[in-house]
């Protein structure tokens, strides 16, 4: 069954907290409030939208998502509402909702300001807070004061500046921030920083990211804050404290910085890295050998002892486990196969030999954009990363306005020009792809003798979106089961923060790859990073092969795949995972194999 009604996971994240509040003011059991709150956090930070989990009827593979949640969603992505909902928020007043969003509100706080205060209008609810704020109305009240009032007009002032959390950003951008900001650290601050790390989502290497986290060890703490609270670009100070300090950055970002002991390095590092599920799961088995854990280490129950950890492997040895690779904590059955020493090897960039999906600026005449760079200077950055070879898959030249002779004309004049590299270049090899559209019918308009032409193909959509579920299905095995297809290349056709994929049975999909020895993509490039982690670890399930490429465009973007590789990890995925970690004999061999579907 296709839903019509298109709620993101923000939204749902949304109305999930909304309930999550008023069940706080009605009084609530608190484990039914913090089951909410979770299962907000999880559909927030998910990679796959929860909608098209509710298509596959997995709504209750994300973790915190229960049974009673994931019916109340199936009732809204069927009717677009949620009766016992409706009847909760009801009961609560609507503007106390749009306070939620201003820094260091609670629900109660909310509630009894917008009832003092008699504030109305949802729409107008944070400039009539600042309004009786600033006429002095907040301080006579019981239990707030003249500094509960300043800090109120402090957090609107810092909501207004851009300090909300809904905004995400790009892993790719949300690293370079980092990387940023760590250089600076380490050039003002290099002799008194012992160790320096990403953390939360960032160090989980999450394809949407929050705020900027990280984590120092250092004998000299104020010095190291001193020299973050200097950073050039910061805008604003948002706080500051013995053991960290926020900063909200010229490009409306929040980065924060935590800073520790070395000897309480593991255990911080560890809490501050997440995710929530997967800290709450660790809790509860500490909790069953007698433990308790905290940012500063494991505190026995038996005595109140603290046992302290430098590292973070050592931290997980001692509740009994294998390390666990920070991409996978997620709560996804991490934590039992830690317990029983069966965690995979995740595949790591170093096992990357090559890249399966490059655009040079040879002319092809393309159906789509062309990339902006020589195929000489492309080989030549893929030489600097170690490759043993590089595609080229340009996009198919343009069916509208070429006849089937001058394509096979424009494909054998590339072959040659291809064949003039590969006899000039001997330190890397060529492969001679080519990315073609699949069309709404499913034909792939490649011209017969194509097939003399090139090494193989992959195949992709970049065309008419809001095809259902089933039709589009059968346009995408249609165009796989040509034979030159070898690859299925960003195969959600999701675009991050601006463009929601396209719904396909994955079941039927993975099958047909598997029988018909075909790879799916996991593209690298930072607004895609699609096959989804989640999918991901699906078709690994299913012995589906992968393939990664960076689809760049330009020289640079050959650097991108370490972020293909970040979403492989987070899909559980091993270097027999992936074609990319075969030798250049073994790749072309399977790339030229003609299967038809």
């Amino acid at each position: 069954m296709k839903s019509i009604y298109g709620f993101t996971n923000l939204e749902i994240a949304r109305l999930l907290r909304k309930v999550a509040a008023a069940y706080t003011i009605l009084g609530e059991n608190r484990f039914r409030v913090l089951a909410y709150e979770s299962a907000a956090t999880a559909i927030e930070h998910a990679t796959s939208e929860a909608k098209d989990l509710w298509d596959d009827g997995k709504l209750e593979d994300i973790p915190g998502v229960g049974k009673n949640i994931a019916d109340h969603l199936d009732e809204l992505f069927r009717t677009g509402k949620v009766g016992h909902f409706e009847v909760v928020l009801k009961k609560m007043p609507p503007a106390m909702f749009n306070l939620l969003d201003l820094p260091g509100f609670g629900p109660k706080k909310a509630h009894k300001l917008v009832i003092e205060l008699g504030i109305n209008d949802p729409h107008n609810a944070i400039n009539e807070l600042k309004k009786a704020a600033k006429q002095h109305q907040i301080a006579s009240l019981k239990n707030f004061g003249e500094k509960s009032e300043k800090d109120i007009l402090e957090g609107i002032r810092l909501y207004e500046l851009g300090q909300v959390k809904e905004n995400r950003m790009s892993l790719v951008f949300a690293d370079q921030l980092a990387e940023d900001l760590i250089s600076y650290l380490k050039e003002n601050a290099g002799e008194e920083i012992l160790k320096i790390e990403k953390l939360g989502s960032l160090r989980r290497r999450v394809s949407t990211i929050g705020d900027v986290d990280l984590a120092i060890a250092t004998r000299k703490p104020e010095e190291v804050l001193k020299i973050f609270t200097g950073y050039p670009r910061k805008k604003q100070i948002i706080e500051r404290g013995p053991t960290g300090a926020s900063l909200l950055i010229s490009s409306g970002r929040q980065v924060d910085l935590r800073v520790c002991s070395p000897e309480d390095w593991g255990s911080m590092l560890q809490y501050f890295t997440g995710s929530k599920q997967h800290n709450i799961h660790l809790r509860e088995w500490a909790r069953q050998g007698g433990n308790s854990l905290s940012e500063y280490g494991i505190k026995s129950l038996k005595n109140g002892m603290i046992k302290q950890f430098s590292e973070e492997d050592i931290f997980y040895k001692y509740l009994g486990m294998e390390w666990i690779p920070p991409e996978i904590r997620e709560d996804t059955g991490e934590i039992e196969a830690a317990l029983g020493k069966k965690l995979p090897k995740l595949v790591e960039l170093k096992e990357i030999r090559g890249d399966l999906q490059t655009h040079s600026n040879y002319n092809v005449e393309p159906s789509h954009d062309l990339g902006a760079d020589t195929m000489e200077s492309m080989l030549q950055v893929a030489k600097d990363l170690n490759y043993e070879y590089l595609a080229f898959s340009e996009h198919n030249p343009s069916v509208s306005n070429h006849s089937e002779e001058q394509i096979i004309n424009i494909l054998t004049a590339r072959l040659a020009y291809i064949e003039h590299l590969r006899k000039s270049t001997n330190s890397i090899h060529i492969l001679n792809l080519l990315e073609v559209d699949i069309d709404t019918k499913g034909i792939l308009n490649l011209p017969k003798g194509a097939e003399l032409l090139l090494d193989g193909c992959l195949a992709s959509i970049h065309s008419n979106f809001n095809l259902g579920r089933e039709e589009m299905t059968k346009r995408v095995i249609k165009g796989l089961s040509h034979p030159l297809v070898r690859i299925f290349a960003h195969p959600t056709g999701r675009l991050l923060g601006t463009r929601e994929g396209y719904e396909l049975d994955w079941e039927t999909i993975f099958r047909f790859l598997l029988d018909n020895d075909k790879a799916i993509e996991i593209n690298a490039y930072p607004n895609r990073l699609d096959l989804p982690d989640t999918l991901v670890r699906e078709a690994i399930k299913r012995g589906v092969k992968l393939s990664l490429g960076t689809d760049a465009h330009n020289k640079e973007d050959l650097n991108l795949m370490r972020f293909g590789v970040s979403v492989a990890r987070r899909g559980w995925s091993q270097a027999s995972d992936i074609i990319n970690t075969w030798d250049y004999d073994k790749i072309l061999l399977w790339l030229k194999k003609r299967v038809r579907g």
